[in-house]
């Protein structure tokens, strides 16, 4: 190796026994580790294939969804908190290149209030309008739930060919329908992937009324809620009865038939009680195509949306960061490790040289 002469002799004689052979095992891996860190801190990427998803999380908004029949840390969680936790959970697993559409339900219809959006670069967005969706945003009281999923999936159809649904709502129907009356599903069923996510416990609670702070300052009372299916008439009685009911009616004047829920209406009694319809949910999903899952945990529905049934392949930008910062991160640690695991690495490095 030249060396300089113009080199003070202390430097000089330094340059001279300097050379990368010269530095041991430890010294090349903390170097090598060195280097890749350095590669790290320019934030390489490149376009590579990889699997993605899209969904379109739509959130029941309706008063039921109020009922605090969930536990979380030891303390007394509503369906619709329950339900925002497990949606924003489920952002920080999806990968990116994953886009995510935001909506919400109430009365007949799902309303779109966030197109797709990458999830990377949108997370802070996405993150805090899932956090501020609110019941006080329902802009009708009554809660169809066939009309929201099938508005819904048709919502779904648009936002992209790819676009999945994830519908949490947790059946509660009101005012009570009349099957004669529901809407029927007239598309492909399946054509609109996703899931039916039901929110709540079976066992019926009271649907709680809440101050401007959430808090419970009551409850609904079955004379404060509808308790007659609004279409249809209740036909359980025979033709001969219902031909008694209509000529009583005449005596009287009246003609109940016209009233909103018909004559001889069906009556919910417990109608200001609201579980988990799980029966009905189940039904809506066979009918539909889409699958029908139970959320149990935050965690439990971001394993079920980034399950490989429900992925995309899509060219994206790929961070390669962690692809130099994991392999520097084992050479640190390697650098910790005994002495003698270096000595025996060496001298299995020199036998195979041999």
């Amino acid at each position: 190796m030249a060396v300089d002469s113009r080199l003070p002799q202390g430097d000089a004689l330094i340059l001279q026994r300097f050379s990368f052979s010269s530095i041991d095992l430890r010294g090349r891996m903390m170097l090598a580790s060195v280097v890749l860190l350095a590669i790290t801190m320019l934030s390489p990427s490149a376009t590579l294939p990889r699997r993605v998803f899209d969904w379109f999380f739509v959130l029941d908004i309706t008063q039921s969804m109020n009922v605090r029949d969930y536990t979380l840390n030891g303390k007394s969680i509503s369906r619709l908190e329950f339900s925002k936790k497990a949606m924003r959970e489920a952002l920080r697993e999806l990968p990116c290149g994953s886009t995510v559409a935001l909506g919400m339900f109430t009365e007949r219809s799902t309303q779109n209030i966030v197109r797709p959006l990458e999830v990377c670069a949108h997370f802070s967005a996405l993150d805090q309008t899932i956090a501020h969706m609110d019941w006080r945003m329902a802009w009708a009281a009554d809660s169809f739930i066939t009309h929201g999923v099938l508005s819904g999936i048709a919502q779904t159809a648009k936002l992209g060919s790819n676009m999945h649904l994830a519908f949490f709502t947790d059946g509660h129907q009101a005012p009570p329908s009349n099957p004669d009356y529901l809407p029927k599903f007239e598309g492909k069923p399946g054509e609109v992937g996703g899931m039916l996510v039901g929110t709540g416990q079976e066992a019926l609670s009271r649907i709680p009324k809440l101050d401007e702070h959430d808090n419970i300052i009551g409850y609904w009372e079955l004379e404060e809620v509808m308790r007659f299916a609004t279409f249809g008439m209740f036909t359980s009685k025979s033709v001969h009865e219902m031909e008694k009911d209509m000529e009583v009616e005449e005596e009287d004047g009246l003609n109940r038939r016209n009233a909103s829920h018909g004559r001889n209406p069906a009556e919910d009694t417990q109608a200001n009680l609201s579980g988990l319809n799980e029966k009905a949910l189940r039904q809506l999903a066979d009918t539909t195509g889409l699958q029908y899952k139970r959320l149990e945990s935050p965690y439990g529905f971001a394993r079920d949306i980034t399950s490989s049934g429900m992925a995309t392949w899509r060219s994206g930008k790929t961070d390669l960061r962690p692809w130099f910062a994991l392999p520097a991160l084992l050479l640190i640690l390697a650098y910790f490790m005994p002495p003698g695991f270096f000595d025996f690495v060496q001298q299995h490095l020199r036998l195979k040289k041999r």
